[in-house]
């Protein structure tokens, strides 16, 4: 099963590639890091997702990282929820995670 990490305030140099050397030594990564761009511009919209394997990897991110600074910027780290669903998990990656 799945565990889908949501990050927030990411700095716009922020790329999959950091995220994933970031977070890799915190547990085995399912899906590689996506950040979600503005399909006009192409630039960084500062949010993206990542998926572990385990609960346990997932609450290890959350608990070192949230809160953490990533390129001189504050970023949030959080369990990945789609907006009304009243706490559902969901995939981020079947869907346009701009709808977080």
């Amino acid at each position: 099963m799945c565990m889908f990490l949501f990050f927030g305030n990411l700095h716009s140099d922020v790329d999959e590639k950091l995220l994933y050397d970031t977070f890799s030594d915190l547990g085995i990564i399912v899906t590689n890091p996506k950040i979600k761009k503005d399909l006009e511009t192409g630039n960084s919209c500062g949010f993206g997702f990542i998926s572990y394997d385990s609960f346990e990897a997932s609450d290890a991110a959350i608990k070192l990282m949230n809160g953490q600074y990533l390129c001189n910027r504050l970023i949030s780290v959080s369990y990945a929820y789609k907006k009304g669903t009243n706490g559902a998990s969901w995939h981020p990656f079947r869907e346009d995670p701009g709808s977080h």
